[in-house]
């Protein structure tokens, strides 16, 4: 009797609890109807427009289901959308996380990343083997070039296979070039994070978490021996670090811009014991919004003291902005302004000068600093001559949108957004090389205040190049990644020459040509054969990566194709993370211990989405 009474008593109890339960359930699922459509309203409101299509720059909104939620509110919030983010509410901002990402928002932020494998270094472990390859370029001179690589060659090269894979946790791009010793790959993160990576195995030695995006090479500042002491960088805040190579703690770090729309794109260098730190802007982008005050940063170049972080000198592309007129729609215009220094700088030591290319001014007047190469003393920050190769260039997202706040000049876009290159050519002179959007090339002599020595057109150009993020050179060609992906700029010249390109650094005579065959399958994002990530070389090859995703080596005398890989695919589990690669853009290939090291993925541009550094040695896994 009492076991029935006690069945009949849980049988009743659940009955009662039945309705309520539904009735939770119907709310709960009511709440996350409402977030949802709220979601969809404000994204379609403040979002869609731009990452459906009309702004080539902004990625895919397929993209976005490879985002987490607490990037999606970061970025409205902190990041490059934080003016549209403005118009939002907090709950706003997460509903359009919800609705992008199909993940609610975690208010408790105690997400970390767990990695499953270990690496062979430990807290008693220490660096004892020199630095391989240096910053953006290698060396200060930017070259892009490692002389010293025997291993990889041309009768092997053909041989080679992944010897190691590593994936970035949350991330959709890879675009922080890694910086390798024998022993340790250091390499930053979009999500802020630097990684030190056991180079027998790409397990994390230690990782350091900076407040922003890392999107540019690390610059290592070495002991006399050459061995690793503090690791310098920059974030997408606009901060600067200084780092221990050991240890991963922080040194010191400094706000180098008050700009609320400042970030550090380009690869800070550095030379005794100061730092370059290259200053460049989203605002760009916020100008296509009509109701913005466009524009009121200004590019510039800051030295810092390696060993203290003290600021040593500061350098501004433009006047300080003033206003200039009332826009059709009311709102006040400022300028000069823009010139943004979104490349590595260039050390010439022996002249104690530093170069840098600059972009396009954002709004009228366009100065005689915009989309030109300044060469400023190493230790007071003059400028002691400048070069412009394109002038009235003012232009912003405006006038992609054909929107009020597009300046008067409505300019081509011709940043120098690729590093100059400091080499000699085949008679020993002194050479700087610099590659321009328009799709230009230009020879200037460093000995003769910039003075042009030759020109020479790669490709058609465009708002992604053209030539868009790096050369490589030695004494005999040097070597021209060029992307010319249609962009439907007015101002483009002749026919486009996608693939990559060997010059006679002396005369600028184009030795040979390798324009690529179409292999893009994927119809979800933007393929293009083109190169806009830097190339890199050796004595005897030249590697590339395409935006379609294929890692390339090709013959330094004529171009051949020797060996080629796509990385735009799965690579399973890697250190306990799903790895995939997507398309290659701005940083280019490592060559260092005889292996090739690229980062694959970058949803920008709408390109194909990734999260994965491949490392691929003769040997391979």
């Amino acid at each position: 009797m009492l076991q029935r009474k006690l069945k009949l008593s849980i049988t009743l109890h659940a009955l009662l609890l039945t309705p309520l339960f539904a009735f939770t359930q119907s709310a709960q699922e009511l709440q996350s109807e409402t977030e949802l459509a709220d979601g969809e309203a404000q994204y379609q409101l403040f979002c869609a427009e731009c990452h459906e299509g009309a702004l080539l720059e902004a990625p895919r909104r397929a993209a976005f289901d490879l985002y987490t939620p607490q990037r999606i509110v970061d970025v409205l919030e902190f990041g490059s959308m934080a003016t549209s983010g403005m118009a939002l509410t907090r709950e706003e901002k997460r509903n359009v996380a919800y609705y992008l990402s199909g993940n609610r928002y975690d208010e408790s932020r105690t997400e970390t990343a767990s990695f499953s494998c270990e690496s062979k270094l430990d807290s008693s472990s220490s660096l004892s083997q020199a630095i391989v390859w240096n910053g953006w370029g290698g060396k200060i001179g930017n070259t892009r070039h490692q002389a010293a690589e025997t291993i990889i060659n041309k009768g092997n090269v053909d041989q080679l296979a992944l010897k190691w894979a590593f994936a970035f946790p949350s991330a959709t791009r890879a675009r922080s070039q890694p910086v390798v010793t024998p022993e340790v790959t250091y390499i930053g993160s979009q999500e802020g994070i630097i990684y030190a990576l056991d180079n027998s195995s790409g397990c994390p030695w230690w990782t350091f978490s900076a407040d922003a995006e890392v999107r540019g090479a690390i610059y290592v500042d070495t002991d006399e021996l050459g061995i690793p002491e503090t690791l310098l960088f920059g974030d997408f805040a606009a901060s600067a670090y200084a780092i221990n190579a050991q240890t991963g703690k922080l040194i010191w770090k400094k706000k180098v811009h008050d700009h609320p729309q400042a970030t550090l794109t380009g690869s800070v260098i550095a030379h005794d014991d100061i730092v370059i730190v290259p200053v460049s802007s989203l605002e760009v982008l916020l100008a296509a919004r009509t109701e913005y005050s466009c524009c009121s940063f200004r590019g510039a170049l800051v030295a810092l003291s390696i060993s203290s972080g003290d600021e040593l000198w500061r350098t501004y592309t433009t006047d300080e902005p003033r206003p200039t007129i009332i826009s059709t729609a009311g709102i006040q215009q400022y300028g000069p302004s823009g010139a943004p220094i979104w490349s590595s700088p260039t050390i010439d030591a022996e002249r104690n000068l530093v170069y840098a290319g600059t972009g396009e001014n954002y709004s009228s007047p366009a100065n005689d600093l915009s989309d030109a190469v300044l060469a400023l003393d190493l230790d007071t920050g003059e400028i002691i001559w400048s070069a412009q190769l394109t002038k009235d260039d003012a232009w912003n997202g405006a006038c992609s949108r054909n929107t009020p706040n597009c300046p008067e000049e409505d300019g081509p876009d011709y940043d120098i957004g690729a590093s100059p290159i400091l080499t000699q050519d085949e008679n020993g002179q002194d050479i700087i090389m610099v590659g321009q959007k328009s799709g230009m090339v230009y020879a200037l002599d460093p000995a003769n205040n910039g003075a042009l020595i030759w020109e020479q057109r790669a490709g058609s150009g465009g708002t992604m190049g053209g030539i868009h993020h790096g050369m490589s050179a030695n004494r005999d060609k040097l070597f021209v990644g060029v992307s010319d992906l249609p962009t439907n700029n007015p101002y483009n010249v002749g026919p486009a020459h996608p693939g990559v390109h060997a010059m006679n650094p002396s005369t600028g005579e184009i030795l040979w040509r390798n324009d690529l065959p179409d292999k893009c399958v994927d119809s979800q994002f933007l393929c293009w054969r083109g190169i806009s990530a830097a190339v890199s070389s050796t004595p005897e090859l030249v590697f590339a990566g395409g935006l379609d995703g294929i890692l390339r080596a090709f013959d330094v005398d004529d171009g051949e194709i020797l060996w080629e890989t796509n990385t735009n695919q799965s690579f399973g589990l890697r250190n306990g993370i799903e790895a995939r690669g997507g398309s290659i853009e701005s940083d280019g290939p490592v060559i260092a211990n005889g292996q090739v090291y690229i980062t694959s993925g970058y949803e920008k541009w709408a390109e194909a989405p990734g999260n994965v550094l491949l490392v691929y040695s003769l040997q391979g896994e």
